[in-house]
């Protein structure tokens, strides 16, 4: 399939309310729309993971972002804007007050974890679903994740309802994302 019909074929499937496997802008990801909790907790499942562990979300924008946080400071929009356009390592910002979400994919702390993808098939399908996406590695909890679609545990590859045809061969650029809190204009690492 042409990149054009992965993206209907994804939309679609996420719309049923089902899950994807994907490539993203670090590793294969499993997905799903990010308002559905049926479809987060069967991630949970697959992957075998404590639904305690928080969830990423992806965005393609900084207008879906201010959808789901109500206060975004312009410092951290700097950080996002300066860290898309030089294409560096994907970061993923944990963010305090946010909007109405399913709470399965909220930590403790009530904070979520947001990436402004710089990934096309990403993008494309986050605009043409017109909602966020949940992101996780294509791994069994507390396995490595895979630096290559040949790489995904069999297990995983059976319990997801489609897996993206695309970038197949390709190695991840990145083995994940940095995590980083912004408070008060300050930059906190969680991980590197």
């Amino acid at each position: 399939m042409s990149f054009d019909e992965e993206i209907e074929k994804s939309v679609d499937i996420l719309k049923k309310g089902k899950n994807l496997l994907y490539p993203t802008d670090t590793v294969w990801g499993i997905g799903c729309e990010a308002f559905n909790i049926h479809a987060i907790n069967k991630i949970y499942r697959i992957k075998n993971r404590n639904c305690s562990k928080s969830m990423i979300i992806l965005v393609e924008s900084i207008d879906r972002l201010h959808q789901l946080v109500e206060y975004v400071s312009d410092f951290t929009i700097k950080i996002l804007i300066d860290n898309f356009e030089k294409n560096k390592k994907p970061i993923t910002i944990v963010y305090d007050h946010i909007r109405q979400i399913a709470s399965s994919i909220l930590n403790k702390e009530n904070t979520l974890a947001i990436r402004l993808t710089n990934d096309s098939f990403c993008s494309c399908l986050i605009q043409n679903l017109d909602k966020p996406i949940i992101s996780t590695s294509a791994n069994l909890s507390g396995f490595s994740s895979p630096q290559y679609f040949s790489e995904i545990s069999p297990s995983i590859l059976s319990q997801v309802d489609y897996a993206v045809n695309l970038r197949r061969k390709e190695k991840a650029h990145y083995r994940n994302s940095s995590i980083i809190k912004i408070v008060s204009n300050k930059v906190k690492i969680l991980r590197m």
